[in-house]
């Protein structure tokens, strides 16, 4: 008898080759994202903002730090500093300004008025007791908060009360 050739069958698994497929598309298309995820280098522009945002940042912590606090005042001047920043310590006692998240400082004081008398009630940060002092001008104080003690938050303006 002649003898029949066996042929073996030939089986897949189908499961492998759908891992196997699985497998190698995945990591094409995590090749494909890494690819597209390298960032262009900064260009010339981005550079240059990224530069003037820096300087200006820096001029701000300067200018807040040591130049918008009032210097050079004379004694009823200072005073009347005294007073203010007794009176904006005593009205904001608030979570952030005991914290000193918000500072206060004093950028400006001006005459409000010549002809009236002032009268300032303070507590003097040095002996602690206080202090009632009448002076001859009228003298008003421009106030910021800073938050952070560099971002200004807050304005107001304090005046001396009026003798009669």
């Amino acid at each position: 008898m002649p003898e029949k050739k066996r042929t073996e069958k030939n089986v897949r698994n189908k499961f492998r080759d759908g891992i196997g497929d699985y497998y190698k598309t995945n990591r094409k298309i995590s090749q494909e994202s890494n690819k597209a995820d390298k960032k262009a280098p900064l260009t010339s522009r981005e550079k240059t903002m990224i530069i003037a945002i820096i300087v200006l940042l820096i001029a701000l912590v300067i200018k807040s730090t040591m130049l918008d606090e009032v210097k050079n005042l004379s004694a009823e001047e200072q005073t009347f500093k005294d007073f203010v920043e007794y009176s904006v310590s005593e009205q904001y006692d608030g979570f952030l300004e005991r914290s000193g998240i918000i500072v206060y400082r004093v950028y400006g004081i001006n005459v409000a008025d010549k002809d009236q008398k002032g009268i300032l009630r303070y507590e003097d940060p040095d002996t602690g007791k206080m202090v009632e002092s009448i002076q001859d001008v009228r003298y008003s104080a421009k106030v910021r908060g800073y938050l952070l003690w560099v971002l200004p938050v807050k304005h107001q303006i304090v005046t001396a009360e009026i003798k009669e």
